[in-house]
């Protein structure tokens, strides 16, 4: 625990709860709506805390605490403790400019974060079988769940990149085609390389989903729940499809807890390392920025061949 040399400020809930209100405001206008969304749901969190913590008073001691609670009673993992700080800290900056706090001890609280790991979680060849064979091609949930989960596989888009498209994003889709990303979400257009299987089922869903005319500033990948029909489908409308799938899919409730849609992106890496891309293909397809994370897909090639994966080369358009 670092010295505290703050002193304690008293902030009444009611005032504390307009604040967040207030910054809560100047972020949906200047970043994403997920990112927005994230400070939102992190913040409330934070607020609840302090509610019944009822001795909270902004010093180091009442972050650390805090910081406690996040992981002993909310048992979140560090990526996502790491996110919850970072919304306080911003926060915590926001009230200082406010003239609220003297100063920020929010800076000074740290999660211990996790070394990247060597392996990637990735799918067997096996596990991708039973996980698209779990989507019912004659529903429109089971057309347009694979139509995304193939997209992800096939583009290594992350979830807020494939989200943010719209169907005119995909008038031009082809091998090589570009895709401009909404300028929230990146600054640069990047090459996305939908293999074969991919177009395939986005097609199928898209003649499903539009059999006369399509709409073309419409999200690509549409919410299907009754609150939100229509609209455009969230990151944890996303990650509630997958689970769904993944129940479904008969894959051991073991490997289901470390699965995730993140692990379809890791599987890609795997994949290209397999058909014996190098470094250099896999940083521009991946779009990644270091070569050392790169590398991670070329060291665990040999237990992507143990996991049967050279027999799913075809899925990202491989020769055997």
């Amino acid at each position: 625990m670092i010295n505290d040399m703050y002193q304690p400020v008293t902030i009444r809930n009611a005032i504390l709860a307009e604040h967040i209100s207030v910054f809560e405001s100047h972020i949906r206008k200047s970043a994403s709506s997920h990112t927005a969304d994230t400070y939102s749901r992190s913040l409330r969190c934070f607020l609840s805390f302090v509610m019944q913590d009822r001795k909270f008073k902004f010093r180091i001691k009442d972050f650390e605490r805090y910081k406690a609670h996040l992981i002993e009673t909310k048992q979140l993992k560090p990526p996502s403790i790491a996110t919850y700080l970072t919304s306080l800290r911003r926060f915590s900056q926001y009230l200082v400019e406010a003239k609220v706090l003297p100063r920020n001890p929010a800076k000074l609280v740290h999660v211990q974060s996790n070394p990247i790991s060597a392996i990637p979680t990735f799918f067997s060849s096996d596990e991708l079988v039973m996980f698209f064979d779990s989507m019912d091609m004659q529903s429109m949930h089971g057309l347009r769940d694979k139509a995304l989960f193939s997209f992800m596989l096939g583009s290594m888009l992350k979830e807020q990149e494939l989200l943010s498209l719209t169907i005119a994003d995909t008038q031009t889709l082809s091998i090589n085609a570009l895709i401009k990303l909404p300028e929230t979400i990146s600054e640069k257009q990047c090459e996305v390389t939908l293999p074969h299987f991919a177009k395939e089922a986005l097609s199928s869903y898209l003649h499903k989903r539009f059999p006369e005319v399509m709409i073309q500033d419409a999200p690509l990948f549409h919410s299907l729940s009754n609150r939100s029909l229509g609209l455009r489908m969230s990151v944890r409308g996303l990650r509630d499809a997958f689970q769904k799938r993944m129940r479904k899919s008969g894959i051991s409730p073991e490997r289901q807890k470390v699965l995730s849609p993140y692990s379809l992106r890791h599987t890609a890496g795997c994949i290209m390392a397999l058909a014996g891309k190098d470094i250099e293909h896999i940083m521009q397809r991946m779009r990644i920025v270091s070569p050392s994370i790169a590398q991670r897909y070329v060291n665990v090639t040999q237990q992507a061949h143990e996991a049967g994966l050279h027999q799913a080369l075809h899925m990202l358009d491989y020769n055997h």
